[in-house]
């Protein structure tokens, strides 16, 4: 059911605007990087998350063509054996928020890490193109992946901000995903609960597109996916209470889900937990290979310092 799924999505996303994209780069790193074959796209300790491009040939003669936005993305993919993992950073923050994962998870899976438009290395969004929000960078991540030729299924872990891309991308491409990892991730509540009224969610240069993020996302559907939600123990008090009350939402949201408090924990989760953010991305992998669901929550877990909600 999951492989018949992930061949109509990817059909019909090259059908539509990936149609001349060219393949993908193996080992990273730069937008221009391309992989010889291929057959199919700073952190900061808050609640929001945190904070080289290629110019297409033209023909002589012909006027330059802008590249979109799947050939100016930098993306860097490690290691082999598939499902591939695509993780997904925090508000401002670029893909080498997570070098120190990469580097574990590559040893055992095919890992993919990038960066948002106007990121890391990633040339900012256009003055006329919309102002960011999750549901444009999920659509820029699954031309990315399709036209660098890193083939579904994908397994998505979204830290703060990247949680609702990958949401979104689950939403609008959602025959391409079998399983996610949201990490301590931000929620569409986010923007109208006024407890969060003293961030600025600015990305790359630009404001958010609140408004159009709450629309899409107040509600998200992700079926039966197995899906692991980790909530850091660090926000306390009022606004604490609400971040798991979002994140219960989040994992009521799979029919296949825990909730894992990472005890101790920084909103980074992976700087000051590492091991348990792997040991989520392990899980996840292991029952999508398996066509499987989730086991074993305490015992898979609590042994890296996490403690099961649910």
């Amino acid at each position: 059911m999951r492989a018949a799924a992930t061949v109509l999505a990817v059909g019909a996303l090259l059908g539509g605007t990936l149609a001349a994209c060219g393949s993908g780069p193996d080992e990273p790193t730069a937008a221009g990087d391309r992989r010889p074959t291929a057959t199919a796209p700073a952190a900061t300790t808050s609640p929001t998350g945190s904070t080289g491009s290629t110019s297409p040939t033209s023909l002589a003669g012909t006027p330059p063509v802008a590249a979109s936005p799947a050939q100016r993305l930098a993306m860097s993919c490690r290691g082999h054996a598939r499902p591939t993992v695509v993780l997904v950073s925090g508000l401002g923050a670029s893909r080498h928020t997570f070098d120190g994962l990469v580097t574990d998870l590559a040893r055992r899976h095919r890992v993919c890490s990038y960066d948002r438009a106007g990121l890391g290395d990633s040339p900012p969004l256009r003055r006329r193109e919309p102002d960011p929000w999750p549901g444009n960078a999920a659509d820029e991540l699954a031309a990315t992946l399709v036209a660098r030729g890193e083939q579904p299924p994908y397994v998505l872990l979204g830290w703060s901000y990247g949680g609702l891309v990958v949401q979104a991308f689950t939403e609008r491409h959602g025959g391409l995903v079998d399983g996610l990892v949201l990490e301590d991730s931000s929620a569409a509540e986010q923007f109208v609960d006024r407890a969060w009224d003293h961030i600025t969610w600015d990305e790359g240069g630009r404001l958010v597109d609140t408004r159009r993020t709450v629309r899409a996302l107040r509600a998200v559907d992700l079926g039966g996916r197995p899906t692991v939600v980790l909530s850091s123990d660090a926000i306390t008090g009022a606004a604490g209470r609400l971040w798991y009350r979002y994140h219960d939402r989040l994992a009521a949201s799979s029919t296949d889900a825990v909730h894992v408090e990472v005890l101790g924990a920084p909103h980074a989760v992976h700087e000051g937990n590492q091991a348990i953010v792997a040991t989520a991305v392990d899980a996840v992998v292991a029952a999508v290979r398996d066509d499987a669901a989730l086991t074993g929550c305490r015992r898979t877990f609590r042994p890296v310092g996490g403690r099961c909600l649910g």
